[in-house]
């Protein structure tokens, strides 16, 4: 067989020309609508890698403040803006530092009087202490709550029917016994007082009628320093003699009692 000559061409030992393998239905149609989505999987991407670094961190907002917590243990606190954190290892628990307002839903108050009154109270206050507001109490606004209601109740225990008017001063003392009570946890009093104190229907019977005793009273003395008797000031006040007080005529009436039960024989007239 003869071998050709270098440089000389011959049809009969070229191989025939291979035809590129056909890709499956499938495959086609995976690339094309990879290639017309390919800006919706851009968008897709980068909003995924913006949240999966978010997660690794926390953004504080302008009126509140975070207490970073390191496996469990308190560690400082954060100002507002974004703080990365360790995932797993690290949290941070946002509260409000700016002024807020707690209102109080009426309360049924008795005080010393034995007068029932319903009042309603609001306290205006803002956390300086973050980690005392998280560390020290589970929830503080239910705390304060319970805490607003019991100085309602110890201020307006103490008032008389000549003192309960002074709303002002009562606002006073009960701002006095919340910031003591509130320091514990972190928390400043700026402000609090009752928008509403009024007397319950039979609480408002007896109080006009002590204020037309007070007007008869009045009367009765000025008719007594004109120099008339006492049967003539009562003739011309209008009545035949004044209430007693109800504290002395309980005493007289269960000072009757006893002695009945003691000596029911004079009584009876045995």
């Amino acid at each position: 067989m003869r071998t050709p000559r270098s440089g000389s061409f011959s049809r009969g030992h070229l191989a025939p020309p291979q035809e590129p393998p056909r890709k499956s239905a499938w495959r086609q149609f995976i690339e094309r609508l990879l290639y017309e989505s390919r800006d919706e999987l851009l968008v897709i991407a980068a909003a995924s890698i913006g949240a999966l670094v978010r997660a690794m961190g926390v953004q504080v907002q302008s009126g509140y403040a975070g207490l970073l917590f390191t496996c469990g243990r308190a560690g400082p606190v954060l100002d507002h803006g974004f703080r990365p954190l360790i995932p797993f290892l690290q949290q941070v628990t946002i509260v409000p530092i700016r002024s807020r307002t707690m209102d109080l839903p009426s309360q049924r108050v008795v005080n010393r009087d034995g007068l029932v009154y319903l009042a309603d109270a609001n306290v205006v206050y803002h956390i300086h202490d973050v980690r005392k507001a998280v560390i020290e109490i589970d929830e503080l606004e239910e705390g304060m709550l319970q805490m607003l209601t019991l100085g309602v109740q110890e201020v307006l225990r103490e008032t008389t029917l000549a003192t309960v008017g002074d709303t002002q001063a009562l606002g006073r003392q009960l701002e006095a016994v919340l910031t003591e009570r509130l320091a514990d946890w972190g928390v400043t009093v700026d402000k609090a007082g009752f928008p509403s104190l009024t007397p319950s229907p039979q609480t408002l019977r007896i109080t006009q009628l002590h204020e037309q005793v007070g007007e008869r009273r009045k009367r009765y003395d000025g008719f007594r320093a004109q120099g008339h008797s006492s049967a003539r000031a009562l003739a011309l006040v209008g009545t035949r003699r004044f209430p007693k007080p109800r504290r002395k005529r309980l005493i007289r009436m269960e000072f009757a009692r006893s002695w009945r039960r003691r000596f029911p024989y004079r009584i009876t007239g045995r």
